[in-house]
C-alpha cells in the first residue's frame, strides 16, 4: 500500500490505478456540414471506451446512470479531463471559415483556431472540469465558403485518422 495525500492506496491483486474513463472515437464516413451553422458531428465508431461513457448512436442514451446525448461523452468519475477533436474538410474550395468547437453541457467551451484553406483538419483541445453525475462533451463543426456549398467532413479508411473525438480523465477533482 501506498499513502498519497493522506489516503492509502493499494497496488496489489486486480486493483488498478489509471486515467479513466477514456475514450477516442471517429467518423466512419463522411458528413455533410450546412453552411454557416454548428452542427454536431456523429462520430459514430469507437475505437476504446474503457467505461462506456462515450454514446456512438443518432439518440440519447443512458450510461451509467447519466443521460447522454447523441454521440456524446458523459463521464461518470469526477475530474479534470483532457478532451480533443479533429475534423478534416473533404473540400477543394478554400473557407472564409472552418472551426471546431467542443461543447460542454449544449454550450460551445472552447473553439479551434479559424482555418480557411481546403482539405485542412480543424483541431481543438483542452483541460476542463466534469462533474461525474451529468456533464457531458459533444464536438460540432462550422463552414463558411464563398460559394455557399454544404461541406463534406470525413475519415479515411486507411489507418490515420483525420477526424476523431477523445478523453481522458487526468487527475480527479
Amino acid at each position: 500500500s501506498i499513502t498519497l495525500n493522506g489516503s492509502a492506496v493499494s497496488l496489489g491483486g486486480s486493483a488498478t490505478v489509471g486515467n479513466t474513463p477514456s475514450f477516442c472515437a471517429f467518423r466512419n464516413s463522411t458528413q455533410s456540414i450546412s453552411q454557416s451553422t454548428y452542427t454536431q458531428v456523429g462520430f459514430d465508431v469507437e475505437e476504446y471506451d474503457t467505461d462506456g461513457c462515450y454514446n456512438n448512436t443518432g439518440s440519447t442514451v443512458t450510461l451509467n446512470g447519466i443521460s447522454t446525448p447523441s454521440y456524446s461523452f458523459a463521464p461518470n468519475v469526477a475530474g479534470k479531463y483532457l478532451i480533443g477533436a479533429a475534423v478534416n474538410a473533404n473540400s477543394s474550395t478554400d473557407f472564409d471559415a472552418f472551426l471546431v468547437s467542443i461543447y460542454k453541457n449544449g454550450a460551445e467551451r472552447h473553439r479551434s483556431l479559424n482555418s480557411n484553406r481546403h482539405f485542412d483538419t480543424a483541431l481543438a483541445s483542452f483541460i476542463v472540469t466534469a462533474n461525474g453525475t451529468s456533464d457531458y462533451f459533444s464536438v460540432y463543426c462550422y463552414s463558411e465558403q464563398s460559394g455557399g456549398t454544404t461541406l463534406q467532413a470525413s475519415d479515411n479508411s486507411n489507418a490515420i485518422r483525420l477526424m476523431y473525438f477523445n478523453a481522458t480523465k487526468l487527475i480527479g477533482v
